[in-house]
């Protein structure tokens, strides 16, 4: 894994600034702290800072890293999975290798087929790609958006980088604050790309690639989440399932550096690390995380399941000070992020980092075999009569007054799903997702900022994309939304930048193109019944694994955010919420703010993601000075 930083200046007699370049990556050392390298072209219009983390031919595979001729020079951050496949066509064709690694088949996989070549790699990366010969530049970011690439275009170049943090370092890009697109963030819990938090910078969306110059610059679509041809009947559906999977985590460990997993008690990663088990050689190393809280510690589980797979375990106690978090977070993620599970996530890879370079974990189980209980809600109401949607409305009113007021409640839950039943099915899932409604934002926002940030934006948005495709059901119009946003723009970003902190690289072997189309394709009933989701890998693994890996309830990779904003976070929230500083940026309206840590801390309403998001936010704003 590694981190890159540069400049493409679009006038040819112009001269991009290598040693700038070289500064901005060195923002990037965390990603990158084996090595660092630079590159100036020989016509002088790109230039290129590198800092990398040796994984793949160690010795030999520098960057930035240029063909024989000279013509051509990548930067590449990520892992390419069929390399070898690639290497040996290649071969056969008549290229010629000078290295070991995955990063030079780039090269004349370019030659041979142009911006066009993306479609024939397996893996997860961002690269910039420079052709000397044509004065073109080619910025590309893999399919489902395992790693980021950030850029700004401006009026004589474009300027590009894997975090914001080096990107802004640049004196050319635009740092103003877009409030447009806070209202997406107090929304969703972050800004989907290709917006962000700065007027003036972009992320190059998944499955996209961008070639400079050109009369209209515009990232162009490569690849979209899409069903596969479905299987003919449940059991090829579980043999394809097994099939597909084993591959992927085959391909997944090819690596030059110790490799480990990340371990919870949940299904994705126990049925990861049992094919690791069974395929690697030797044994694998697994790690996890918990807290002092039985609701939020899966420690004990994991550990029986270590135990089980004869995996050699490591365990961590998260004991840090909430107080801080938010501003730990805003270092590490540079834009707003409202996700809570990136502090237990941080700390388990930098626990895992002190044994290996490399760890594999369970992301996209939920997204490709329909994890979520908010699957199973469409599910459910999808399949609802008349009579049972009337009890169900009924049951909810009587229970209401006794469901608590703890969002993981089951009755508040229930209550929750009633109450979403008579909308359509996009505002169904939207109501499940999201902070704030639109209405919500009109009472938080003041009206000045209103009028500059229209509240509605963010949740049309979020019903356009729900209708996008062509799917048999709810359950797969869903997946497909999360895959395309929630996915990307929350998890891989939470991941992505929490294990670069501690210079681990993340895989995901779940996230292979072919599982996700095959996902996709399933009917609903395959993947989700009345007990829960995922059936389908349930079924394809039960012989592999205890069967209380599959019995327990689902739990979330949480942390006890209620409790912390109650106790240890609730000075913190009142001094930042509440602070002159913030509230003279006339974003929000104090009495909203107020009674929101009002009805938290007196238990008469949990509000603790929206106002963690809030945290975040108010803190990234004083930073801001805007």
């Amino acid at each position: 894994m590694c981190g890159f930083a540069g400049e493409f200046l679009f006038d040819a007699s112009a001269r991009a600034d290598v040693s700038l370049a070289a500064r901005m990556a060195d923002r990037l050392v965390h990603r990158g702290p084996d090595e660092g390298g630079e590159f100036l072209s020989t016509d002088g219009r790109c230039a290129i800072g590198f800092r990398r983390l040796c994984v793949i031919d160690p010795a030999g595979s520098h960057q930035p890293m240029s063909s024989a001729d000279g013509t051509l020079t990548v930067a590449f951050n990520g892992e390419i999975y069929n390399f070898r496949n690639l290497r040996g066509e290649l071969s056969a064709a008549g290229e010629r290798f000078r290295t070991d690694g995955d990063t030079e088949v780039l090269l004349p996989l370019y030659r041979r087929h142009g911006a066009e070549m993306v479609v024939r790699l397996s893996g997860m990366f961002a690269f910039a790609l420079y052709d000397a010969a044509a004065g073109r530049l080619l910025l590309a970011r893999d399919r489902l958006g395992q790693k980021p690439l950030w850029y700004a275009m401006l009026a004589d170049r474009v300027v590009f980088a894997s975090e914001p943090k080096a990107l802004l370092s640049h004196p050319g890009v635009d740092a103003a604050v877009s409030e447009t697109d806070l209202t997406a963030y107090l929304t969703l819990g972050y800004i989907p790309a290709p917006e962000s938090a700065w007027r003036g910078v972009r992320k190059l969306s998944p499955g996209h690639i961008m070639e400079l110059p050109a009369e209209k610059p515009a990232p162009m679509r490569y690849w979209r989440p899409a069903p596969a041809e479905p299987p003919t009947d449940y059991k090829e559906a579980v043999s394809r399932v097994r099939e597909k999977l084993s591959e992927s985590v085959a391909e997944h460990l090819v690596s030059d550096v110790p490799l480990g997993a990340l371990l919870s008690g949940g299904v994705d990663s126990a049925v990861m690390v049992a094919l690791m088990c069974r395929t690697g050689g030797g044994t694998v190393r697994t790690f996890t995380a918990g807290f002092d809280d039985a609701e939020f510690d899966e420690r004990s589980d994991a550990a029986r399941l270590a135990e089980h797979l004869g995996t050699e375990h490591t365990e961590l106690l998260v004991d840090t000070a909430p107080a801080d978090m938010p501003d730990a977070l805003i270092d590490m993620y540079d834009e707003p992020f409202g996700d809570s599970s990136a502090l237990p996530t941080c700390l388990v890879c930098r626990a895992a980092r002190r044994h290996v370079t490399v760890a594999l974990s369970g992301d996209g189980g939920d997204e490709v075999f329909a994890g979520y209980d908010r699957y199973r809600a469409l599910y459910l109401a999808a399949q609802m009569r008349p009579s049972t949607y009337m009890l169900c409305r009924l049951g909810a009113r009587l229970a209401g007054a006794f469901a608590g007021k703890t969002e993981r409640g089951r009755l508040r839950r229930l209550v929750r799903f009633a109450n979403a039943l008579p909308y359509p099915y996009a505002e169904q899932y939207l109501m499940y997702r999201r902070l704030f409604s639109p209405a919500d934002l009109v009472r938080l926002l003041t009206d000045d900022f209103i009028a500059a940030a229209d509240p509605d934006a963010p949740s049309e948005w979020f019903l356009r994309l729900y209708e996008d495709g062509d799917f048999e059901d709810e359950v797969a119009r869903a997946q497909h939304h999360d895959l395309s946003t929630y996915l990307p723009d929350d998890l891989l970003v939470k991941t992505d930048i929490a294990s670069m902190a501690s210079s681990l690289e993340l895989r995901a072997p779940m996230l292979a193109a072919d599982l996700v189309s095959l996902g996709l394709s399933l009917p609903a009933g395959w993947k989700v019944d009345r007990n829960g989701g995922k059936r389908i890998l349930k079924d394809a693994f039960a012989d592999m694994l205890p069967a209380e890996v599959f019995d327990r309830p689902k739990r979330g990779f949480g942390v006890p955010l209620a409790r912390w904003l109650r106790e240890d976070l609730l000075e913190v929230l009142k001094e930042t919420l509440l602070d002159r500083e913030l509230l003279d940026k006339g974003i929000f309206r104090a009495e909203s703010l107020a009674g929101l840590i009002a009805d938290h801390a007196t238990g008469r309403d949990d509000h603790s993601h929206r106002l963690w998001a809030l945290l975040v936010l108010a803190r990234w704003l004083v930073r801001q000075g805007g």
